[in-house]
């Protein structure tokens, strides 16, 4: 008995399951008597002279998922009606010895009664009836039954499970054969599971339960029952919401399952990392990374890792990323991976909050639980989310598209989940941990958005780096389903080493996926770079860049300038000085329209500087090249030639002459430095590139011959410059993307 009870205090973790401990189960059982002792008086509970040799009840089943508790409602009844009339029910047990010794020589006429009705049997109690037409509730599974059962026995003390022990032996001799009393919490749970069904067992618990006064762990049990069918639903409600994509602008787009075009991307510890600086022509040591700041790699499954968590006392973790570098992406895969049980099991709750759905109801006074109800109905089932083995966890993805700013310095405090608040002092509290501070909050976000929140509410910050050169390869040969089109498309890319490069952002792997997908199905291989700019960029701007058009029309011709003068200077870097030089904001640049990013470099080491840069290097001499041409198109100015358009104002400006003057700067240039801007530049005049950039222009042109004449200069330029030969040639590609058209 020492053993016993050793072995019932020992802490096994919630989340094992029944077939992790099936072998010492099955060697528990074994040394238990295969007969047990049933006295003929209460009397002589410990030592009856008069026992009966019974047989062994029926093996258990190969699993308890192919069993059904109705298989058991009348197992026994006949061939055991003997042994079930000499034995005592439980409020017996307890009885005095005078009254069970009175009358031995009844026994006799016992003996006959039994044998004039050998087939009558007691009534099953009621948790013992199962109505067979009645359907099992999906949610209630071997796994979840078995965990829920071992987690309410070890809240017993050890004298509350010996009582438990017996009494379920004594109540339900129709069931239990063997005494109880030598098996531990896992042993008892198995016994009732193989030998009653899922149903049956938790029905007898709670009335043992209740019968011995543990109310509070009766309540418990049927607040865990209740919690696994709405979670169920829950998890319907999410893989309906989330198992698909949607290639386009809005869910009215293409939509694909999720599972299709599911890769790898690459995380970071730490908010130290610097953009991708990598580049065809240059080197750009300001924007390189600096070797402290490097941070260890972390795998999808190690975000809210359960041993990292209770280790570092993680609560709330940041995400930060560039735009269309993954975030949604990975949260996404976060999401369908604990509908379908993948990963993060121990997360009980999983509950997206997504900013752009809370920007709907931003102006209204709610209670936090009503929030959560009226994003998921089916949570109404569930009257608090503080409760004992239910962990939950909010995704709060998007945080720069929330369109009130929250001040998380000044914002009153808030604890009471039911009582109403406006939304930003119910998302400012749960991020902080004065709401719910049990549960996980994961918050994603682009870079700049992340200043306001207090350093000491972040307890790890991550970053999404989009693909690394094999993640990027996978997902075209994960999500184009002919494999040599797939083939042919990583041939290509890797064949044009800028396109390889940019191609590190997720969003930019769709932009040029789609174009080629198209393009390659007839034949054609586009060498040009600037219509898969181009696509991003007006991608850009239907998502939230008209935000900026309707405040300042402006807006892309500042930046672009600003993109211009620095790459005239060779600066990538842009200052704080630089934002008010031209008018900008960095929060237009960095969160709206998504353009530019931010991240901190370790100077020393009490001291962080932070950095602000385009999005990519390229980026930056796209939107120069940008500003060029609407430049030449809105004021019919050719920019490259500085000042002396000024001295004859009445002239007009010719496209060919642009074209000549960019040509020129290029191939005087050191190094490359013009020539990625030179192609962006021409690109530009293709009639589906205006038509991309019509929210921009006010009009598009056909400029067929002045395209055609710039070609001619070109291999003019190639006879005096045959060095650069590559490089103009693809100048040449970009005039025209469709060889065989030309």
């Amino acid at each position: 008995m020492e053993d016993e009870d050793a072995m019932s205090d020992n802490s096994v973790p919630f989340g094992y399951g029944a077939s992790a401990f099936g072998s010492e189960a099955e060697e528990e059982e074994e040394d238990v008597a295969v007969h047990r002792e049933l006295p003929l008086r209460a009397m002589e509970w410990e030592s009856a002279p008069e026992s009966y040799d019974v047989e062994r009840a029926a093996s258990p089943a190969p699993s308890y998922e192919s069993m059904h508790s109705d298989d058991f409602s009348g197992a026994g009844a006949d061939n055991q009606c003997r042994i079930l009339l000499h034995r005592q029910d439980s409020s017996a047990s307890s009885c005095g010895s005078s009254s069970c010794d009175e009358k031995p020589e009844e026994e006799p006429k016992q003996e006959e009664m039994i044998q004039e009705k050998p087939s009558e049997a007691p009534p099953l109690k009621p948790e013992l009836l199962v109505d067979p037409k009645e359907k099992r509730y999906p949610a209630l599974t071997v796994d979840f039954t078995f965990k829920v059962l071992c987690n309410s026995l070890r809240q017993l003390a050890k004298e509350h499970f010996k009582r438990f022990k017996r009494i379920l032996w004594e109540r339900y001799p129709e069931r239990f054969r063997d005494r109880l009393d030598s098996l531990d919490i896992i042993g008892v749970v198995d016994t009732m599971l193989e030998i009653c069904g899922l149903e049956v067992s938790l029905k007898i618990t709670l009335v043992l339960l209740n019968d011995m006064n543990l109310k509070n762990i009766a309540e418990h049990l049927q607040g865990l029952c209740k919690r696994n069918e709405v979670r169920y639903e829950l998890k319907k409600t999410l893989r309906r919401k989330y198992q698909h994509v949607y290639e386009g602008l809005t869910q009215q787009g293409q939509q694909k399952l999720f599972e299709n075009v599911c890769t790898d991307l690459l995380i970071t510890e730490g908010g130290n990392a610097a953009v991708n600086s990598e580049h065809e022509f240059r080197q750009i040591q300001e924007l390189q990374e600096d070797g402290r700041g490097k941070k260890s790699l972390l795998s999808f499954t190690q975000i809210f890792d359960t041993a990292v968590v209770e280790r570092r006392h993680i609560r709330t973790v940041i995400t930060k990323g560039s735009p269309g570098i993954g975030k949604s992406f990975l949260v996404q895969r976060f999401i369908l991976d604990w509908v379908e049980g993948k990963s993060h099991q121990d997360i009980f709750f999983l509950l997206p909050l997504p900013f752009k759905e809370l920007n709907q109801v931003t102006e209204e006074t709610i209670g936090f639980m009503d929030l959560i109800c009226r994003l998921y109905p089916e949570m109404k089932e569930v009257d608090n989310l503080e409760f004992e083995g239910c962990q939950v966890m909010f995704i709060c993805d998007g945080l720069d598209e929330y369109a009130t700013p929250i001040d998380f310095r000044n914002i009153a405090y808030w604890c009471d989940h039911n009582e109403p608040a406006k939304m930003n002092v119910l998302i400012a509290n749960l991020i902080r941990g004065n709401l719910l501070y049990s549960a996980y909050v994961w918050v994603t976000t682009r870079p700049v958005a992340i200043n306001p929140i207090p350093a000491e509410c972040i307890h790890q910050l991550l970053e999404v780096r989009g693909f690394s050169n094999e993640q990027r390869e996978a997902y075209f040969r994960k999500t184009i389903p002919e494999k040599e089109l797939a083939e042919r498309v990583v041939s290509h890319i890797k064949s044009c080493k800028t396109l390889y490069i940019m191609c590190h952002v997720p969003l930019f792997c769709w932009v040029v996926r789609k174009v080629l997908e198209r393009d390659l199905q007839s034949g054609e291989l586009p060498k040009a770079l600037t219509h898969f700019y181009t696509k991003l960029l007006h991608l850009h701007i239907m998502m939230r860049g008209q935000k900026l058009l309707s405040q300042d029309t402006d807006f892309f011709l500042k930046l672009g300038k600003m993109a211009f003068q620095l790459l005239e200077k060779g600066v990538f870097r842009i200052e704080k000085e630089h934002w008010k030089e031209y008018g900008l904001g960095a929060e237009d640049a960095v969160v709206t329209a998504g353009l530019c990013t931010q991240f901190y470099r370790e100077k020393c080491m009490m001291y962080q500087e932070k950095v602000d840069c385009f999005i990519h290097p390229t980026m930056q001499e796209y939107l120069a090249a940008l500003y060029v041409f609407l430049s030449f198109k809105k004021h019919k100015k050719n920019i490259l030639e500085g000042p002396k358009f000024k001295m004859f104002p009445g002239s007009k400006v010719d496209l060919v002459d642009l074209h000549k003057s960019a040509i020129d700067k290029a191939l005087q240039a050191q190094s490359g430095n013009y020539d990625l801007f030179l192609r962006f530049l021409l690109g530009m005049s293709v009639e589906a590139n205006q038509e991309l950039l019509g929210i921009l222009l006010s009009n598009t042109a056909s400029y067929q011959q002045a395209r055609e004449q710039t070609a001619s200069y070109i291999k003019k330029k190639i006879k005096e410059y045959p060095e650069r030969l590559e490089n103009l040639q693809r100048c040449i590609d970009e005039l025209f993307p469709h060889p065989q058209r030309h």
